[in-house]
């Protein structure tokens, strides 16, 4: 929610909030008055000077609300985000301990000079070692017209950066690179003796496994499995 600090407004930006509100005279009262006609509207909201707001029962609170309506267009010093920004850059978000947003554009002049010259547009994954050097890549295709993808992080405990890879039969070209963002090592990966008492194990990977014995496909508990198994049988633990 976006919270009204009333007194740094302009007297524009009142007169508008007013007019929305529907308060009478609102073309003809000062600033000042303003100010203490709108504070007394959203007074059963919460204090207004402490930026705070509350129920948001008011048409112009809605609005800031819902910023995804067209009407908040309407509101003072609001523009719409332009569709591009006509630069290539790619930028990688991480969305839980597993999985990463990754958004990216490609600037025209970039496009042009791609056309005719790459067959395909590949989102490339790259895990890095403790020195910075990769070590491992996930390739993606994706076409021209895609700008974001989920993409998996498969091993805890590493760095990861992803880039857009131009490709034809001969060659490959790194158009873009993100910053780098490191996953969070797995406290069971770290502490494998905590698990090796088979009673705690299944209590943590019970709802992992499916009634006929199956374990889930995930690789961080399929790594646990094998770390935790004798000489990789199957056997410990799992007996």
């Amino acid at each position: 929610m976006l919270l009204i600090n009333i007194e740094s407004l302009s007297e524009n930006e009142l007169r508008y909030i007013a007019k929305q509100e529907d308060l009478e005279d609102w073309d003809s009262l000062s600033r000042d008055e303003l100010i203490d006609e709108l504070e007394n509207l959203y007074e059963d909201d919460g204090d207004v000077r402490n930026n705070l707001s509350g129920s948001s029962k008011h048409k112009f609170v809605n609005t800031l609300t819902d910023v995804a309506s067209d009407d908040a267009l309407s509101l003072p010093g609001v523009q719409a985000l332009p569709e591009s920004y006509n630069e290539t850059s790619i930028h990688i978000v991480m969305k839980d301990f597993n999985w990463a947003y990754v958004f990216w554009s490609i600037s025209n002049q970039q496009l042009a000079e791609l056309e005719g010259v790459c067959n395909s547009l590949i989102l490339r994954t790259e895990r890095l070692d403790g020195k910075g050097v990769v070590d491992a890549i996930y390739d993606i295709e994706v076409s021209f017209s895609d700008d974001n993808w989920t993409v998996e992080l498969p091993y805890l405990g590493y760095s990861y950066q992803v880039c857009i890879v131009a490709k034809n039969e001969e060659s490959e070209t790194i158009i873009c690179k993100s910053s780098v963002v490191t996953t969070t090592k797995s406290w069971f990966a770290a502490h494998p003796d905590e698990l090796r008492d088979g009673a705690v194990f299944r209590k943590f990977f019970s709802s992992l496994v499916s009634n006929g014995g199956i374990v889930s496909e995930n690789r961080q508990v399929q790594d646990l499995i094998e770390m935790l198994s004798d000489n990789g049988s199957g056997e410990g633990v799992l007996r």
